[in-house]
C-alpha cells in the first residue's frame, strides 16, 4: 500500500495511523488533524472494562484490556475497579453480562446492596432498592496524556514516512464517479488524493462531511447519528484528592457517571440523558450547547446525584461543563467499511461513546478493510444479518435539543432560585462556570 491519507486524529484514526505503521512501515502516510474539545476523544478520563451483554463485543474487549495491560500502555492507567449501580429495569443486562462472562471463563459479578457502598465511601444515602456490583478489575486511564501521546506518535509517523501531517480540518471531499479525488481543507489548502487510500475517521461529523460533500450516507441504521451529553469537570480540594486516589470509579446505569481524577485533581461527572440536534432538518449537527439551559438543569441533576451517593463530594468546584459528542448507530456498531461508490474510501466511525477504550486495537480492524481481508459483518456497511444488541442502550438520543432545552429554559425560569439554593446547600464553596444567578 504506497499512500494513505486518515482524516481525523480520535480513536479510529489514531488507532488505524498505528496499525498502518506496524503493517506497512513503507507507506506514505498522511493524517489531517483538527482535535476538538466536542469530540470525546478529547477527554481527560476513561473506562476501560469488558462487560458487555453480547460475547461478541466482550471478546474484542478482553484483547483491548489485555493490551491495556502491555508496557506500552500500562503506565497510562490506573487498576481502581468501578461500582456499578443497576436499576431494576436494567437486571437483565447484568445477566446477559454475566453469560458472557461465563462464555471467557470468568467469574460472574456477584450483586451487593448499598453496604458496598457504605464500605468504601463511608457515609452515603445510596437506596436500598438497587443493586450494587464491583467491577474490581475496571481501570481508569489518563486520556488526555494518552491522545498526545498517540498524536505525537501518528506526526512522527507521517514524517518518517514522507507523509505530511496537516494541522487543519476538512472541509469537503472531492470526487469523480468512482473515487475520492482531492481533499479541501479549511484552511483553504487543497490535497490529491486520486492515488491514495482515505480513511474518513471524523466521530460523530462524519455524516455531515459526507453530505456536504455530496457524497451518499451509509443505509438507515449504519449512518452514525451525532449525538450529545454534558460533562463536567470537579476541582477536588487535597483532602479529597487523597480520599479518592484510590478510591473505584462509580456508574449509575443510564444516569451518571463519577470519574476521579486519572491525574492532578480534576475529576469528571457525566450526566447520562443523551440528545440529537436536529434543527428541524435530518441531520444532526454537532454544537457547543455547554452555555444551554439545558447543561445547567443536567449539571443540576448531576449534583443531586452526587449529593445523596457521594456526599464526601461536598466543597468539590464544577469548573466547567464540556458539550461532547459522538456518532451513534443503531445498534451501536460502528461503520468500518469502504463505502460502494468510491472505492478508496473507507469510513471509519460510530464509537457510540463506548470505542475509546478500543484505541489499542480498532485500527487494526480498520487496516483490515484497506487490505481487503474480511472483517466482522457487524461493523459492514449494510450487514447481512439484521442485528438488535445494543452495548448501550442508555447512550442512544432520548430527545431532541430544541425541545429539551425549551422544557429546561421553563424549568430554569420558574424554579431559578430555589435550583441556585439547591447548588449552593451542597457545597458553600462550589463555582458553577456559566452559570450565573438572575439580576
Amino acid at each position: 500500500m504506497e499512500r494513505v491519507i486518515i482524516i481525523g486524529t480520535g480513536v479510529f484514526g489514531l488507532s488505524t495511523a498505528e496499525h498502518i505503521r506496524q503493517r506497512w512501515p513503507e507507506t506514505r502516510l498522511s493524517v489531517i488533524s483538527q482535535p476538538s474539545r466536542l469530540a470525546p476523544s478529547d477527554d481527560i478520563s476513561k473506562i476501560i472494562r469488558v462487560d458487555y451483554n453480547n460475547l461478541e463485543r466482550m471478546t474484542e474487549a478482553v484483547e483491548t484490556q489485555r493490551q491495556w495491560n502491555s508496557n506500552k500502555f500500562s503506565k497510562l492507567k490506573r487498576s481502581i475497579g468501578r461500582i456499578v449501580i443497576y436499576e431494576e429495569d436494567d437486571l437483565v443486562t447484568l445477566q446477559k453480562i454475566n453469560n458472557a462472562r461465563e462464555g471467557h471463563g470468568l467469574q460472574k459479578r456477584q450483586q451487593g446492596d448499598s453496604k458496598l457502598m457504605r464500605d468504601i465511601f463511608g457515609t452515603t444515602m445510596a437506596p436500598e432498592s438497587l443493586t450494587y456490583v464491583s467491577a474490581w478489575d475496571d481501570s481508569i486511564v489518563d486520556w488526555e496524556t494518552c491522545m498526545f501521546d498517540a498524536r505525537a506518535r501518528a506526526k512522527e509517523t507521517c514524517t518518517d514516512s514522507g507523509g505530511t501531517f496537516y494541522e487543519s480540518g476538512v472541509a469537503a471531499l472531492v470526487k469523480d464517479e468512482a473515487r475520492i479525488t482531492a481533499l479541501i481543507l479549511k484552511n483553504g489548502e487543497k490535497i490529491e488524493a486520486g492515488s491514495a487510500q482515505v480513511v474518513l475517521a471524523v466521530g460523530p461529523w462524519l455524516a455531515q462531511v459526507l453530505t456536504e460533500s455530496a457524497i451518499p450516507l451509509p443505509p438507515k441504521g449504519r449512518s452514525p447519528v451525532a449525538t450529545g451529553l454534558f460533562s463536567y469537570a470537579i476541582q477536588l480540594n487535597e483532602e479529597q484528592v487523597k480520599e479518592f486516589s484510590n478510591r473505584p470509579m462509580v456508574s449509575h446505569s443510564g444516569k451518571a457517571d463519577f470519574l476521579p481524577p486519572a491525574r492532578g485533581s480534576v475529576g469528571k461527572l457525566t450526566w447520562i440523558h443523551p440528545f440529537t440536534n436536529l434543527r428541524g432538518s435530518t441531520l444532526s449537527l454537532v454544537e457547543d450547547l455547554s452555555n444551554s439551559a439545558l447543561a445547567r438543569l443536567h449539571m443540576h441533576e448531576a449534583i443531586r446525584w452526587a449529593r445523596e451517593y457521594l456526599p464526601s463530594l461536598r466543597g468539590a468546584r464544577i469548573t466547567s461543563i464540556t458539550s461532547f459528542w459522538d456518532g451513534v448507530t443503531e445498534t451501536q456498531d460502528p461503520i468500518i467499511a469502504r463505502h460502494p461508490q468510491f472505492g478508496n474510501l473507507v469510513c471509519a466511525a460510530g464509537g457510540s461513546f463506548n470505542r475509546a477504550k478500543d484505541l489499542p486495537t480498532i485500527g487494526d480492524t480498520v487496516a483490515d478493510v484497506l487490505s481487503g481481508e474480511p472483517v466482522s459483518d457487524r461493523y459492514s456497511w449494510e450487514p447481512k444479518t439484521k442485528y438488535s444488541h445494543r452495548d448501550h442502550s442508555h447512550l442512544v438520543g432520548r430527545g431532541d435539543f430544541a425541545t429539551l432545552e425549551e422544557k429546561a429554559q421553563q424549568y430554569v425560569q420558574n424554579l431559578f432560585h430555589d435550583l441556585w439554593s439547591d447548588i449552593r446547600s451542597f457545597t458553600s464553596t462550589m463555582l458553577i462556570v456559566g452559570f450565573h444567578a438572575p439580576s
